[in-house]
């Protein structure tokens, strides 16, 4: 009875919401609130930046605030803000490590502000936490945090740090791929300056591509998406790269056990440009080599190694406009080798895979007046996957040389285009376009062999978009964001248009309390399917066509957020439902996408995903040990026609229970500590009931052709849980250089935990050949104690010039006001 009553009263509200009319009222109605809540004064629209007082770089997250109304803001990933006050009036602009300042308005008219803040804190003040905004669903991690996060190899890696939160899984042990909230691997848009990253993974998942020398700050989206972004249905990861120090040119030189790494940045053309240069490359390759060399038990020479190399050019002509140009490289390779000393010239051959992006893009902010600001991006990315085979054979007395070689690729080249506007003091708008070219090849096979039988499936396919996120605020209690975003997809003839409505609700119970409701629809018009290559398995991108409909999600949250005793305590509870319709994954049996003709007849589609749960969060803020404790229990399930007779299953991936310690204390003498600890439950896997026999009819025996397998995912590994203990030491080097020595342990107690399971008659991996054993379950372990340790050295390539130069400080020009 109860839930017939609000599915009436939810209907009879879509009802009159579906209204015109209706609709145009509702719109009026909010538009009146805010413009009586700003007609008690005149006011002002205050926007500028924030920055750094030393190296001018944006101060993303940093608050803003009117100390008379008791209102403001917090600034943007361009360390943007915009506010609309009654001046005269007071300012207060803080941001964790800086020193507080406090700014005095008497303008009449609209104005531009430029706040410089000056560093108040040390480094090793700042916690592990993030900083949170007044915002649901997000959470903004800086590069000092993703330091302290220990890691194999002792380098900082954003994916390792955001696995760290609730509702975030990793596909398996030491992997650097997210599952949020029940999505999968290609569920997740990874951002670059605002520009997608097709490919974000090196080591086949073990590491991620983005250098942390070359990171300002992280925005995570869990829900709750902004309008401007889409495409993706599970989380957002917007990445903001620094722009260069402009007081001084330095760097810096890395040295671990997984890679080398270097950094390079100063001014240019009197400190009106920037640049910002970093690299890693890896020493295992020359090392793996050599090692494969001298086993002489060893048939082949192995060499594994990436690399991957940023770079950004920023210009500054004045603070009203900002232009940049931003590169990114980077390849992984892993090649086999036979040994042609241990091999007849006929036996030997060659394989090799390579995997990798690039990405360029331009970037051009511009203030146009303090009402409005806009942001105009072109780019092109490139993903390839390709993996090739060498080799010889001997015919007609003679030798023949062949190869084999196999590629997948997209590339997107964009166009965008995003816009802020404020029209009156409590809305806010966001709006804006984009449009891209999208080409993939996600099948190319060619046999040197059989040239006729050469493979290439392509598609050229244009996705446009536009959006409007309204910001309302109605008093200083709730804030109304209705938004949408409508794309067109096009691609060899099909078009999917899609309508994407988004609403938040924020209620502001009192200064420390907050309550908010958001729902989101979500479109994917691309597929990623894992399928197994000659050496590893690689990662296939699938545009939509007429048998692959584009994805889609609904999604349900709610939030609540407390802070207790002055700000030493914080807490974060949400819950969520998604539902997940048209997915795509291979069909039973298959575990690659070559030797069937139409990448249709590989592929189940048209599959559903629910996911729910329920996610909690405990920030300790202040104090010798500062950290957080969370705890997420979520539901997965997967269903498709022809997958599991067509009943629903448990997601790979899906944990239900994870719980997770994250502790940092600054130590004596320069020296910090990190511990991490986290339980979770074991991934599902689907349990082998019996053997499959084949009687052979010339000699009567039995032949082992394979397993009989139970209920897909009907069975879960053991569970998970590791402790990772990180020290970091920062010195004065005899030079009087600033150098830091990273310790770190993973898997401290040596637990074995179950990357896989396997079925065998005893252990040998021989597949359960002997028929008249009994099969037993082994599990397969990667990682037991992995001690790590890395050493970071920072230099100055002009102190002498810096204690000399003098700060110049820009001039007043009309009406706009700067503040240094």
């Amino acid at each position: 009875m109860y839930k017939n009553r609000i599915f009436y009263l939810n209907r009879q509200l879509m009802n009159f919401l579906s209204k015109p009319f209706s609709l145009f009222t509702f719109f009026c109605i909010i538009v009146s609130l805010c413009v009586v809540e700003s007609s008690y004064a005149a006011s002002i629209q205050l926007s500028g930046f924030v920055r750094d007082s030393k190296t001018n770089e944006v101060l993303i997250g940093a608050n803003v605030w009117e100390t008379n109304q008791n209102t403001g803001t917090a600034t943007d990933n361009r360390g943007y803000f915009s506010l609309k006050i009654n001046a005269p009036c007071t300012l207060k602009v803080s941001y964790i490590g800086y020193a507080t300042r406090l700014i005095s308005v008497k303008t009449s008219s609209d104005s531009l502000l430029v706040v410089r803040l000056s560093s108040g804190a040390s480094l090793n003040e700042i916690t592990v936490v993030g900083q949170h905004e007044n915002k649901s669903e997000i959470t903004r991690l800086t590069a000092q945090e993703l330091m302290l996060v220990p890691t194999i190899g002792g380098k900082p890696d954003i994916m390792k740090a955001l696995q760290l939160l609730p509702g975030v899984q990793s596909q398996s042990e030491g992997m650097s791929m997210m599952m949020v909230r029940g999505g999968e691997p290609g569920q997740n848009q990874y951002l670059l300056d605002n520009v997608p990253l097709i490919y974000v993974n090196h080591l086949g998942g073990f590491l991620s591509v983005f250098n942390p020398d070359m990171i300002n700050s992280v925005d995570f989206y869990k829900g709750n998406f902004p309008a401007r972004h889409g495409g993706k249905l599970s989380s957002i990861v917007d990445i903001t790269q620094r722009d260069g120090d402009v007081s001084k040119h330095q760097g810096s030189f890395s040295l671990g056990v997984t890679d080398a790494s270097f950094s390079f940045e100063g001014p240019l053309a009197n400190k009106k440009m920037s640049y910002i240069i970093t690299a890693r490359k890896t020493l295992t390759d020359i090392l793996l080599a050599g090692m494969s060399m001298a086993v002489n038990e060893n048939d082949y020479i192995v060499s594994y190694g990436f690399y991957d190399i940023n770079a950004k050019l920023n210009w500054k002509p004045n603070d009203k406009n900002s232009l940049s140009l931003n590169l990114y490289q980077g390849d992984d390779f892993l090649n086999f080798w036979s040994k042609p000393w241990k091999m007849k010239e006929e036996d030997r051959n060659h394989s090799t895979q390579k995997w990798g992006n690039w990405l360029v893009s331009g970037r051009w902010n511009r203030v146009i007046s303090p009402r409005l600001y806009a942001e105009n991006i072109v780019s092109y990315c490139r993903y390839r996957n390709m993996s090739g085979h060498e080799y010889k054979y001997r015919i007609d007395d003679g030798l023949k040389e062949a190869d084999i070689e196999k590629r997948s690729s997209v590339a997107d080249f964009s166009l965008r285009s995003a816009w802020k506007y404020s029209p009156i003091k409590n809305w806010d708008m966001n709006f804006g376009a984009q449009a891209s070219y999208l080409a993939y090849e996600p099948n190319y096979i060619f046999d040197s062999d059989m040239p006729n039988a050469f493979v290439s499936d392509k598609f050229n396919s244009f996705e446009t978009a536009v959006y409007l996120d309204n910001i309302f605020r109605i008093g200083n209690a709730v804030q109304f964001q209705p938004s949408f975003r409508y794309s067109l997809f096009a691609n060899n003839g099909a078009v999917f248009p899609s309508f994407e409505p988004r609403v938040n609700i924020t209620w502001q119970v009192s200064p420390l309390h907050s309550f908010n409701v958001n729902y989101m629809r979500v479109s994917q018009t691309s597929h990623l399917v894992f399928a197994r290559d000659i050496i590893l398995k690689k990662e296939i991108w699938l545009p939509a066509t007429q048998f692959i409909p584009p994805q889609t999600s609904n999604q349900f949250s709610a939030t609540w957020t407390g802070s207790y005793r002055k700000g030493d305590y914080s807490t974060e509870a949400s819950v969520y439902y998604k539902k997940m319709e048209h997915l795509a994954a291979l069909k039973e049996g298959y575990e690659n996408m070559f030797g069937i003709t139409g990448i249709e007849n590989k592929l189940e589609t048209n599959g559903e995903g629910i996911a729910y749960g329920a996610e909690f969060t405990l920030h300790k803020n202040t104090g010798k040990w500062k950290g957080s404790v969370s705890y997420a229990w979520q539901h997965a399930t997967r269903q498709f026609a022809n997958i599991n007779v067509g009943k629903v299953y448990e997601f790979d991936y899906n944990r239900p229970h994870s719980f997770i310690i994250n502790a940092n204390r600054q130590l004596k003498n320069n020296w910090t500590m990190n511990v991490v600890w986290q339980f979770q439950s074991g991934i599902p896997f689907s349990p082998v009931l019996g053997k499959q026999y084949l009687l052979d009819p010339e000699n009567g025996q039995q032949n082992h052709v394979g397993y009989i397998y139970g209920l897909k995912n009907s069975d879960r590994m053991m569970p998970y849980h590791r402790l990772d203990l990180g020290f970091n030491h920062t010195i004065t080097t005899k030079r009087g250089n600033k150098a830091v020595w990273t310790y770190s342990i993973y898997n401290a107690y040596a637990h074995i935990n179950p990357y896989s399971y396997y079925y065998d008659n005893d252990n040998l991996m021989r597949n359960g050949m002997y028929p008249n054993r009994p099969l037993q379950l082994y599990k397969l372990s990667l990682f037991g104690f992995i001690p790590s340790i890395a050493y970071k050295v920072y230099f100055d390539f002009d102190k002498k010039s810096i204690t000399k130069s003098k700060e110049v400080k820009p001039k007043k020009k009309h009406n706009w006001l700067y503040l240094e």
